[in-house]
């Protein structure tokens, strides 16, 4: 038995996650569980952020790898380019802001949470 994933881009849907930005679970590396302002799993996901949208802040408890495809992205006090990799430690935190039309991957070992600020 495989413990391959593969997911068809025929296959990858949106879901809205805050204004502006829209998010496709392409893998859940354990069972999602916790408040509604923690994401305790990790998972795999592909981003796609309209002009003018922001993530609200965030912290990662395990890191946060992202990995920018298209357009252009403020990640705290950092603007990410096409092709520009960013690994955010476990425990800090920041905002995003889609300075373009943007898709980025991201990988976040152990969850998130939104700290409100």
């Amino acid at each position: 038995m495989s413990n391959t994933t593969f997911r068809s881009h025929r296959e990858q849907t949106f879901k809205t996650f805050s204004p502006g930005v829209h998010v496709c679970v392409l893998r859940r590396h354990g069972a999602a569980s916790g408040e509604e302002r923690t994401i305790e799993a990790g998972m795999t996901l592909l981003f796609r952020m309209d002009e003018g949208a922001r993530a609200p802040h965030h912290e990662h408890p395990g890191g946060e790898e992202t990995y920018l495809v298209s357009g252009k992205l403020r990640v705290g006090e950092r603007v990410l380019l096409p092709g520009d990799y960013l690994w955010t430690a476990p425990g800090e935190a920041h905002d995003a802001l889609a300075e373009e039309d943007s898709v980025f991957f991201v990988v976040l070992p152990d969850g998130l949470r939104f700290t409100g600020a």
